[in-house]
């Protein structure tokens, strides 16, 4: 993702910010879905996995963008360290039932997702958790840079902070370590 010209505001003066960010969005895996889609069982667990018709709004784990009221989504246990981490952490999450394309690693900050609090993570190896941010503003590439600047730091957790479920992950891409 590579981020040129954000806007801050700093004592009412407009400061363009030039930088970059290398990183890749890690929305769960297709494999994932389309396995809870059919078996409608949280995958590892086999736990089974809720479908129903939406009354709020929520974002979709796989394509990052929102299931509205009236859509069908699936609700399942789903461990946020896969692939990360072997001591898992699962939790719940939504992905919408009938089907959609997974959110494409190199596309930024999901947009749909700006407008709602998310908690960023900041974690080494080994699932070291070494820092914790929360962003309201919709600003957060800001937050990623300042977060892998520390090179300890080996990926990045985004949650709600509303509800405090997992929503996808931030990594360096393989050019930017």
């Amino acid at each position: 993702m590579a981020v040129a010209g954000i806007t801050r505001y700093r004592n009412n003066v407009i400061v363009r910010a030039n930088f970059m960010l290398n990183v890749r969005i890690v929305a769960i895996e297709t494999e994932i879905a389309e396995q809870v889609r059919t078996t409608l069982k949280a995958p590892v667990y086999g736990f089974p996995a809720h479908l129903e018709v939406a009354e709020d709004s929520a974002p979709c784990r796989h394509c990052l963008g929102t299931i509205a009221p009236r859509d069908r989504r699936i609700l399942f246990t789903y461990d946020r360290f896969t692939g990360k981490e072997s001591l898992p952490q699962p939790g719940p999450v939504y992905i919408h039932a009938d089907g959609c394309p997974r959110y494409p690693e190199n596309s930024g900050f999901p947009e749909e997702l700006r407008s709602s609090p998310r908690t960023i993570e900041a974690y080494a190896r080994g699932r070291k958790l070494k820092a914790q941010e929360y962003v309201s503003d919709g600003r957060f590439e800001p937050m990623i840079e300042k977060l892998f600047a520390d090179r300890d730091v080996d990926y990045l957790q985004v949650n709600s902070t509303t509800a405090g479920c997992f929503t996808f992950r931030i990594e360096r891409a393989a050019d930017g370590k």
